[in-house]
């Protein structure tokens, strides 16, 4: 059994699920106070003397460090804190013919690749928080890096960011599937509240306890989802029951329990 620091005897299960909880929430801040200083030095194109003569850049380092450090010490970890910089995620059903024609045009090459493998379209949706939440630094880079890899952006009632992503349904209805500018996401609810979700970018840090993630980067489209499909069976020879209830509801429902954390 393993002790603690003080030696006074064997750690209960609960401790050492707790300690192993901070210890990913210091590496995540960690990894994002590199990531943040890295990406206001690329964000800048100028050398280290340029920027010594250019004090905005160091207010935008200083204040991305200190984004970091708050990160650490969020009793919600570092995936909740950001959340909570974004004041919420709403998750809102997209009926906007123009907008949707610039999801499908945007996601064409995922759109064939998900169909070929028997998907049909369901229903394009976005992602919406306060616009006034740009006023805000690490908000306001997020968007940027968005905006780099192309994704679907509008303003909603004057008063919202919105940015817009297609949603598919597998044929046999056991799975979503979900197209934005990292990659493509499956995900498969069970009646037992378990998720299931197979992606081919990021990490598995920061979901539910009650989400099963498996990353696959860059794998390809076709890849992942018999990767999804050969999990999914595994679940239900344990006895899983796939709940095979398919609307904009129940998506919406399914990712906001997806990164309850």
């Amino acid at each position: 059994m393993e002790r603690d620091s003080e030696g006074r005897g064997p750690k209960t299960q609960a401790e050492i699920r707790d300690e192993k909880k901070k210890r990913k929430r210091r590496v995540e801040a960690v990894g994002l106070i590199f990531l943040g200083l890295g990406l206001a030095m690329q964000l800048g194109g100028l050398s280290r003397g340029e920027r010594l003569r250019h004090p905005i850049w160091i207010v935008v380092d200083a204040l991305l460090f200190l984004f970091g450090v708050a990160a650490l010490f969020s009793p919600k970890g570092s995936l909740g804190f950001f959340h909570g910089l974004f004041g919420g995620i709403e998750h809102v059903q997209i009926y906007s013919l123009e907008f949707e024609q610039r999801i499908r045009a945007r996601y064409q090459s995922e759109w064939s690749q998900l169909t070929n493998l028997g998907f049909a379209p369901l229903f394009f949706y976005g992602e919406a928080f306060p616009l006034i939440r740009l006023l805000l630094l690490f908000p306001a880079l997020v968007v940027l890096m968005m905006w780099l890899k192309r994704e679907v952006m509008t303003v909603q009632s004057g008063t919202k960011f919105l940015a817009g992503y297609p949603v598919f349904v597998s044929g046999d209805k056991t799975a979503y599937a979900e197209a934005n500018g990292l990659g493509v996401k499956f995900r498969t609810a069970f009646q037992d509240g378990t998720l299931l979700v197979t992606k081919n970018y990021g990490d598995a840090t920061g979901y539910a306890p009650i989400a099963v993630v498996q990353g696959t980067k860059k794998a390809s489209i076709c890849d992942l989802w018999i990767e999804h499909q050969r999990r999914t069976q595994a679940l239900e020879a344990e006895g899983k029951r796939i709940d095979r209830q398919i609307s904009f509801q129940a998506f919406a429902e399914i990712s906001h329990k997806e990164m309850a954390v």
